[in-house]
Formats: C-alpha cells, sequence, structure tokens
C-alpha cells in the first residue's frame, strides 16, 4: 500500500471518530434531558442554626488591678517571703529588704502587698539593691481578670461597650472563658491605626494568670435559626453565587442565592432557599438546569 493511501485511510478513521464523538455527546445530553440518564450527586437539606458574626483577634491576659510594689526603704533584697505566682493579701508581707547602713544595725523593713490578689512577677534578684524608686515586685488581681486586645480601625466601628465575647487561652486547650467588652481607648495609634479594647472576665479557679496568650472572638452579632447550607454546595459565576437545588421530581434547579456569613463548614443564606430544600454538595459540577439527578445519600 502506498504511503498516500496510508495516510488518506488515516485522516479518513480520524474524521469518523471525530463524527461519532460529537453524535455521542449530543446523544448524551439530549438522553439526559429527556431523563434517561440520572446524574448521581450527593445533598443536604437547608438548616436553621445559630449564626454569629465575629472578630477574632489575640489579646493579653492582664490583672484587673496591677501594682508595682516599692520598698520604703534603701538597702539589699534580703528574702523572697512570697514567690511568683502566690495569692496575697493586701498588706502581707512579700519581701524583706536588709537596710544597708554601715555600723548601724536594723531590722529587716518589710515591703507588703497593696492589694489582694496574686504575685505575677519579681524584679530583681537576692541581694540586688533597691531604692524606693525601685519596684521590687509586681501583684494584680485576678478575679475577674481582663484581656488586651487591638483592633485595627476598620474594625474598630462595630464595637460596643457590653458587646459578648469568647477566648481562649493555650495551657488549658478545649476550655471556652467568657467576658464582655467593658472599655475602649478613644483614639487610635497613630503608627499601627489601630486601639486597644478591654474585655472583663470571669477567672473559675483563678486558672487565667497575667501575661497568658489569649485568642479571642467578639461577637458582633448573633442570629438564631439563620437559614444554611454546606460550603460545598456554593458555586460563583462572576458576581453571582448559586446552588442546584433538587426538586421533588428528582430534577436539578439551578438556583441564584445571596450568601451572607461564610464560616468553616456552612454558608449563611440571606435569600434564594427555603428550609427543608435539597441542595446539591457533590456533583454539581456536572449538571446543567433541568438535568434528572439520583441522590446517593
Amino acid at each position: 500500500m502506498s504511503s498516500k493511501k496510508k495516510i488518506f485511510i488515516a485522516i479518513a478513521t480520524f474524521m469518523v471518530l471525530v463524527l461519532l464523538a460529537k453524535g455521542g455527546s449530543r446523544f448524551f445530553h439530549k438522553a439526559e434531558a429527556m431523563g434517561v440518564i440520572k446524574v448521581p450527586v450527593t445533598a443536604e437539606p437547608v438548616q436553621r442554626r445559630l449564626v454569629e458574626e465575629t472578630l477574632e483577634l489575640t489579646g493579653d491576659v492582664r490583672g484587673m488591678n496591677e501594682a508595682r510594689i516599692y520598698p520604703k526603704v534603701p538597702g539589699r533584697l534580703l528574702r523572697k517571703v512570697k514567690d511568683a505566682g502566690d495569692t496575697v493579701k493586701k498588706g502581707e508581707v512579700v519581701a524583706l529588704i536588709d537596710r544597708d547602713e554601715p555600723a548601724l544595725k536594723f531590722a529587716a523593713a518589710e515591703v507588703t502587698a497593696p492589694l489582694d490578689g496574686v504575685l505575677t512577677r519579681y524584679f530583681l534578684d537576692l541581694g540586688q539593691n533597691v531604692t524606693p524608686a525601685t519596684p521590687v515586685c509586681e501583684v494584680a488581681e485576678v478575679s475577674p481578670v481582663k484581656l488586651v486586645v487591638r483592633v485595627t480601625e476598620r474594625d474598630f466601628p462595630k464595637l460596643r461597650i457590653g458587646m459578648p465575647a469568647r477566648f481562649s487561652a493555650d495551657p488549658y486547650p478545649g476550655l471556652v472563658f467568657h467576658g464582655r467588652v467593658m472599655k475602649m481607648a478613644n483614639a487610635m495609634d497613630d503608627a499601627t491605626r489601630s486601639a486597644d479594647v478591654e474585655i472583663t472576665a470571669e477567672n473559675p479557679g483563678n486558672k487565667l494568670k497575667p501575661g497568658m496568650f489569649a485568642r479571642v472572638s467578639l461577637i458582633a452579632a448573633s442570629r438564631p435559626g439563620a437559614l444554611t447550607i454546606s460550603r460545598d454546595s456554593l458555586a460563583a459565576t462572576g458576581n453571582t453565587t448559586r446552588v442546584f437545588v433538587v426538586s421533588p421530581a428528582g430534577l436539578a434547579e439551578e438556583r441564584p442565592v445571596k450568601i451572607g456569613e461564610i464560616k468553616e463548614t456552612f454558608a449563611e443564606v440571606l435569600s434564594g432557599l427555603s428550609a427543608g430544600e435539597q441542595v446539591v454538595t457533590m456533583g454539581w459540577h456536572n449538571l446543567s438546569n433541568g438535568a434528572t439527578v439520583t441522590v446517593t445519600h
């Protein structure tokens, strides 16, 4: 067989395959439209649940009131009567100062706590010199405590006094603490374009200690019973978000929807769906409006 004849046969075979493919594709879509082929999908109903608008922030735990303690006389730090982390009462002795007066014998001077709380830290080691201008240690009230978070100028208008907050601290995984916004700065920091916000929180068992790192959620709004769907349902086309709803007749209905808050596993639906409607979560990439579907689970 000549080479020209072989080339001709190859081209003819290729054209036949193309025509068959086009015809098969038209047949598939026609069959799908007639309900002969059912596209397998998974679907979940539109559900009502609590939806919250939150600001996710980080901050530091601090004492509700904090006080540095200064000695009344100069000398050397002789003894730490209380250690960092110990609970103290107002007026209780926390440290002793050896009055450094040559040729004179004085009793050690007492350093006392100015308030009830926890001794959070010492600024000096034993034997170091002190003066009445040298802080020896710090005491903080820890029941309740306060959290200090930094909020950007974009989010600051969303805040209000009394806004609820929840937070966690790394030493207590899985434990959630609760508080409320109690104070907001009156001015922004020029360098960071942010401002401090203080949250007051109960401290059960005095678990929270000043200096701990906290992950904070400020709850800007709460909507019980909001309509929600799985995030896997969402398909975006340009500026439009759409989903596929499975009708009682088993047909796919393409539906534009308006979405509110989007969370890790679900999205809030503001309009376009009703509670209980079945929305396709997997397989919607293969659907067209009016396609016949079979829900696998």
